[in-house]
């Protein structure tokens, strides 16, 4: 744990998620870090030398302060951060129609749009991004894989999202599933 920590472009951090499980972290333009599939089973990252330059990001969201002041173990040093990350532009937000009102609604009845967030600008909240795609397909696996729902990672939630992540080796989002994905009945 951190007592102090400072958001600084480009700099490695390696996170603790559990007793035996290290990942490494770079953190992006602010609020936005990226994820390797890298892992180990102790803090050892500063021990040999190489560059995430060769590795392209098991995912990238946006990440509250707070989450690396609890849970890195410090900045990793021998380790050259990617360069070319792209800052993702469009994400999966609620409708704004709806805000407020979502107890008047079914699950299934909610609405989700994809959304364009301004790297430069920010998150401009549910009245102000602009909508890319109104009222998208709930069960369509590329818009789900391929976007993050607006919001920023912290807590628990996500230091189990990471988790499930890294065992399954793929980028998961628990939540993201269990807000959108509908139940399909056959009848």
């Amino acid at each position: 744990m951190l007592k102090r920590f400072s958001w600084t472009k480009n700099d490695i951090h390696s996170i603790q998620l559990k007793d035996n499980l290290y990942i490494i972290a770079q953190l992006l333009e602010s609020p936005y870090v990226a994820f390797f599939n890298i892992s180990s089973e102790s803090n050892n990252f500063n021990e040999k030398p190489f560059d995430l330059n060769d590795l392209k990001p098991f995912g990238v969201c946006m990440v509250l302060n707070a989450f690396f002041k609890k849970c890195s173990v410090g900045k990793v040093k021998n380790v050259k951060p990617n360069l070319n990350i792209p800052i993702p532009e469009i994400f999966i937000s609620s409708d704004r129609g709806q805000w407020g009102k979502r107890s008047e609604f079914s699950d299934d009845e909610l609405i989700y749009n994809l959304v364009r967030i301004d790297p430069t600008v920010g998150d401009k909240g549910l009245m102000g991004n602009e909508i890319i795609q109104y009222n998208i397909d709930r069960i369509d696996l590329k818009i789900l894989d391929n976007y993050e729902i607006v919001g920023y990672n912290t807590g628990y939630e996500f230091v189990r999202r990471l988790i499930l992540s890294f065992e399954n080796s793929r980028w998961i989002d628990p939540l993201k599933e269990q807000r959108l994905l509908v139940k399909i009945t056959i009848h």
